[in-house]
């Protein structure tokens, strides 16, 4: 038998593997999208709009996740097919208007049942990525669409940090309240041919911060809010028929209870906070902005790093807020990880992947950060790089039949909290075996 090789989909002589960054992208379709083409047109604008902001220099993987089980017409999933086809492969598109494709894959999955949970398929496609450094993270369904250099400010850092592994930095994301009015001029000039959505970039954060145009709150410009959150008079009811029991669904605080209560800043602030500072210096060459007036000593910048290492960490003691806060954090987190870690032995795909039985709108967004922080991961921020919704992508995914028919749960998607607490106590215990399991091992080649 001959030995066989495995297939590989990226070509080698066009990619980096040490010093480019892949970017990951996952989307799910329902049978509510395959219903109207023109939304699932949309939708799979924005994913291409992500890969055309990322560019054909850098590689980038979309895994979209098509659950047939409720399509009651087998010529809606064909044509929903064909439509994904025609998007990233079309036979009579010209080479300049697919060039952003050809660093890229895109596979599908189908299911007859909605088995497959988000954070399963962003395992599945940053093991696919080809290089050391991977972006994983964004939402395409709720409009998100990367900034436009953002893939040059993360080169960036993998080339600075090629001889430093074990980093993982966060990428902010935002619900803007303009729409990108520069879309069409000529140094953004976007395919005539692709329905493609431009987002801002960073010679605008200025301005933006100054005019409180961009909010980090992504949850009040949702297009179908979860159940049991009232947004408008604050009301603390909550949705008891998710599954788990009532003393939990009695006792549960909305996210925004949790932030106000807490005594410090929590880890999204003080992330949001950093990038913010780093990002307008970046824009203007001097520490602190135009005015110069930032706290950027590296004593200060010391001890803003500690306090988000310590939030983070904390989070795991699973005590009063920081469980709640933990529980109901609902971004999913754009990461840049490395796929090595602090020390040789340590893989991070392998020892923190994303928690898959941890589905839902709101379920443990935040643990995988905690744990990288407690594996000894040095945590930060990508400045100049960030993602956005605006009011045409929202638009866009928007329809009154989702609004109508797409009612999603807050809380975690388990059939109790007894199997929420079994899974969640031997994840948070994860980093502290695995540093055990490390310490041991160096013992050993010690000794040897």
């Amino acid at each position: 038998m001959s030995d066989l090789k495995p297939t590989m989909w990226w070509d080698e002589k066009h990619i980096d593997a040490n010093n480019d960054v892949t970017l990951t992208l996952t989307l799910q379709i329902s049978y509510l999208h395959m219903k109207e083409k023109t939304l699932l047109q949309n939708l799979l604008a924005l994913a291409d709009s992500n890969i055309y902001a990322w560019g054909s220099r850098q590689p980038s993987v979309l895994l979209i996740h098509v659950d047939s089980s409720g399509v009651a017409e087998s010529d809606q999933f064909t044509d929903a097919i064909q439509l994904i086809k025609d998007t990233f492969a079309p036979k009579d598109a010209s080479s300049s208007s697919t060039s952003h494709l050809n660093n890229s894959l895109v596979a599908v999955i189908n299911t007859i049942k909605p088995t497959v949970s988000r954070k399963g398929l962003l395992n599945m496609a940053t093991f696919a990525a080809p290089t050391r450094w991977i972006v994983s993270g964004l939402e395409l369904e709720r409009g998100l669409v990367l900034s436009r250099e953002a893939s040059v400010y993360a080169m960036r850092e993998a080339k600075v940090h090629s001889n430093i592994p074990g980093h993982v930095w966060v990428i902010p994301q935002f619900a803007s309240l303009r729409d990108d009015t520069r879309g069409g001029d000529d140094k953004h000039r976007l395919p005539n041919d692709r329905l493609l959505y431009s987002g801002v970039g960073i010679d605008l954060l200025p301005s933006i911060r100054g005019k409180h145009t961009m909010v980090s709150n992504l949850s009040d410009y949702d297009c179908v809010k979860c159940n049991g959150v009232d947004t408008d008079d604050g009301a603390d009811e909550e949705d008891s028929t998710d599954g788990v029991d009532d003393a939990a669904a009695h006792n549960r605080r909305r996210l925004a209870d949790v932030y106000s209560s807490s005594n410090e800043q929590n880890v999204d602030k003080l992330l949001d906070d950093l990038w913010w500072d780093l990002s307008i210096a970046d824009v203007y060459g001097t520490p602190g902005g135009f005015n110069s007036d930032g706290k950027t000593s590296l004593d200060a910048m010391a001890k803003i790093y500690d306090r988000i290492e310590v939030a983070l960490v904390s989070l795991l003691d699973l005590k009063g807020d920081h469980l709640d806060y933990l529980r109901y954090f609902d971004k999913s987190v754009i990461l840049m990880i490395d796929r090595l870690g602090p020390k040789k032995e340590m893989m991070t795909l392998d020892l923190a992947p994303e928690v898959e039985d941890f589905r839902g709108r709101r379920c443990f967004h935040l643990l995988r950060l905690a744990q990288l922080a407690a594996l000894g991961y040095n945590i930060g921020v990508l400045p100049g790089a960030f993602a956005a919704s605006y009011p045409n992508t929202r638009d866009a995914i928007c329809t009154e039949s989702i609004q109508q028919n797409n009612a999603q749960q807050c809380d975690c998607e388990l059939e109790s909290d007894a199997a929420i607490r079994e899974i969640l106590m031997a994840e948070t215990k994860r980093p502290a075996k695995i540093a055990v399991l490390i310490q041991e091992q160096d013992h050993q080649l010690t000794i040897q």
